[in-house]
């Protein structure tokens, strides 16, 4: 079995071994492959860049008050516009997934290889969760999308109480 290591290696799988990043991230894209039309691309791009940001910033020293009950809290809101079906405007879903995957990039810090690596790993995970909206939902219906994002909704409440 081979296994990535180093700083690339490292970065792309944080996203998949943090419970809290691989559901978040997930919920964004599923909640993208539920908006459809331009938001399938831009809400993901939007969570990397600002969660990039924020990994950058972290890395400055501007600390983010609350990181990690906002990290919960993202869950919880992330899941809940999934599990309701909420259409926002792109912009507005642009705006609330980058929010969102602030917390989710405040966390981490290290070298230039690692930020390539956690870039593409939580790329990967969006792009997970938008085909996991769209398969779910011509196999199934909307309503298993919806099962799905109301277990990250149920994680983050679990995250908030010091569960998870």
């Amino acid at each position: 079995m081979t296994t990535l290591t180093g700083a690339f290696g490292t970065g792309l799988t944080t996203p998949v071994w943090v419970l809290q990043h691989l559901l978040g991230i997930l919920g964004i894209g599923m909640w993208a492959g539920q908006a459809g039309g331009t938001a399938v691309w831009q809400v993901p791009a939007a969570a990397v860049t600002a969660a990039l940001a924020a990994g950058f910033a972290a890395q400055m020293g501007v600390r983010l008050p609350y990181a990690g009950p906002g990290l919960a809290a993202s869950l919880l809101v992330v899941g809940s516009l999934v599990a309701l079906g909420v259409r926002a405007p792109a912009v507005l879903a642009v705006l609330i997934a980058a929010v969102a995957a602030v917390f989710h990039g405040h966390a981490h810090q290290g070298p230039p290889l690692y930020w390539a690596g956690f870039a593409a790993g939580l790329m990967l995970v969006a792009c997970g969760g938008l085909g996991l909206s769209v398969a779910v939902t011509q196999a199934e219906s909307d309503r298993a999308v919806r099962l799905c994002g109301g277990v990250v909704a149920v994680a983050g409440v679990l995250d908030l109480v010091g569960v998870i």
